[in-house]
């Protein structure tokens, strides 16, 4: 695919305004040395790559939603975090190491093949900044995760992962008003917040029950904003400068 042909692939892609992609777009319709971005399908529950496993390159979620998962010694699964539209997948110190964690697609999604980022880099600075800034947001919204596994209740806890979804899908124009998808379950909720799937269902079933939200097919409301936000929203300030940089 020639650079011209490039203007095309990315224009056409709804994340075309995020993150690295403005930027990436603009050098591969003026330069021909980088090779295009392909799309990689990835049904619901099908890997792209396992924990451990050597693999090469990093990518970009066009569409859908991927979970970043670890194993224990003991069998037990730690969701680190939800990878929304728009973000990079693959990234880790060792770039061409056994990956640290396993990517596996929460719902049909699609991939797109990264060019080379560090050659990029070495050419373009502001796709390095970008690449920082990036990495920043993701260190500072893992951070608010674990001061929240370690120091908040079970109510407090979906709430902040309510909100801050809400807020990431919501920057990205993936919502409508105060609906948002939501193809996580019970067990996924678990896992990423250090909880039973029986407090998980209980919590769910208190938000409801106090009208803060509704979740159906997989489909999330938030039916009170103000006073789900009264629990933990202070706490997403961090997370309002990710949405600056584009």
């Amino acid at each position: 695919m020639k650079a011209n042909s490039s203007i095309t692939f990315c224009s056409n892609c709804p994340r075309n305004h995020f993150g690295l992609c403005p930027s990436i777009a603009k050098i591969l319709s003026q330069e021909s040395e980088f090779h295009s971005p392909k799309l990689v399908p990835l049904p619901a529950k099908q890997y792209l790559y396992h924990q451990g496993e050597q693999r090469h390159g990093l990518y970009i979620l066009r569409e859908g939603w991927v979970l970043l998962t670890t194993m224990t010694k003991l069998g037990k699964r730690q969701i680190i975090r939800s990878v929304l539209p728009g973000e990079i997948l693959g990234s880790q110190p060792d770039l061409h190491g056994p990956a640290l964690y396993s990517a596996i697609a929460l719902q049909n999604s699609i991939v797109c093949t990264a060019p080379d980022l560090l050659k990029m880099c070495t050419a373009h600075p502001e796709i390095a900044l970008k690449l920082v800034w990036a990495e920043a947001c993701e260190t500072t919204l893992t951070e608010l995760y674990m001061t929240n596994i370690a120091h908040r209740d079970a109510r407090e806890k979906i709430a902040f992962m309510i909100l801050e979804l809400y807020q990431r899908l919501k920057f990205r124009g993936i919502n409508n008003g105060y609906i948002v998808p939501f193809p996580l379950s019970q067990e996924d909720i678990a896992d990423t917040l250090g909880l039973t799937t029986i407090h998980v269902n209980r919590t769910l079933h208190k938000l409801r029950q106090e009208n803060l939200i509704s979740l159906h097919k997989h489909e999330l409301t938030i039916l009170d904003y103000e006073k789900l936000y009264t629990l933990v929203g202070m706490e997403l300030k961090p997370l309002d400068t990710c949405d600056i940089l584009t």
